[in-house]
């Protein structure tokens, strides 16, 4: 590793890890492992041994999980630059299994820590616990919110809220329009509500027909932000939250 590889794995670590000190995050990097994979690349499999954190350090990551009967899966949010996976991993005493599956939506770089390393690293750091407790909180409200959001909304207020997250978090705004360029497949997008993918492509015909989104199939342009936001009844806070979800 190049020592300007060096450099920008520390300044990497430092925004997902605030509470550490420098001397810290030099040992955390020393640890650590970078790990590339191509698109729709499986990073860890349901059921699998949970072998220790994976940090998103480029790219876009899915994660989901596969139905009772394993010939359906679910899409539950996307994991960007800075999000991680597998605290599990580091915090259950029990030998730690993956709860859900990972996978690549884009070609990605990961780093990962495993998890006697991270285990061991804890012990005598254990300022760790403040971020990765902070990781674990949201976690949580995520969970909760998207299980009352999905009981209890509208397919089309669940997609509206969905675009405007999508717009806002990863979208390329010009002017008042927001064009979301992520390759994220309509399967995709369809297990991330619920919904069949039928019913995704008459959510988004229905909004193109109301001006919501642009002309154009096979892309999605926000042509409407304020019109979508008073279909998906959400503030400011709202959205945020919503992104978090993602």
């Amino acid at each position: 590793m190049q020592s300007g590889d060096k450099e920008t794995l520390y300044v990497f670590l430092t925004k997902v890890f605030p509470s550490l000190e420098k001397g810290e995050i030099e040992e955390l990097a020393r640890i650590s492992l970078r790990t590339r994979y191509d698109e729709n690349e499986l990073i860890a499999q349901e059921g699998s041994y949970a072998s220790g954190i994976h940090i998103v350090k480029s790219g876009l990551v899915s994660i989901g999980k596969y139905s009772s009967k394993g010939r359906g899966k679910r899409c539950l949010r996307f994991l960007a630059v800075g999000e991680m996976f597998g605290l599990e991993a580091v915090c259950l005493e029990r030998e730690a299994i993956n709860f859900q599956f990972a996978k690549t939506l884009i070609e990605s770089t990961l780093v990962f820590f495993e998890r006697s390393n991270i285990r061991a690293f804890s012990k005598d750091h254990p300022r760790i616990f403040k971020d990765l407790s902070r990781w674990l909180s949201r976690e949580v409200i995520m969970l909760e919110f998207k299980l009352t959001r999905e009981a209890v909304e509208s397919v089309d207020r669940n997609l509206a809220l969905l675009l405007l997250a999508l717009g806002n978090k990863y979208g390329v705004r010009e002017q008042n329009v927001v064009h979301l360029e992520l390759p994220i497949p309509r399967q995709t997008m369809a297990e991330m509500l619920g919904v069949s993918v039928e019913t995704l492509m008459r959510g988004l015909k229905r909004f193109r027909e109301l001006g919501f989104l642009g002309p154009e199939h096979g892309k999605i342009t926000i042509q409407d932000s304020d019109r979508l936001a008073e279909r998906a009844r959400v503030n400011d806070f709202y959205l945020s939250i919503i992104e978090e979800t993602l």
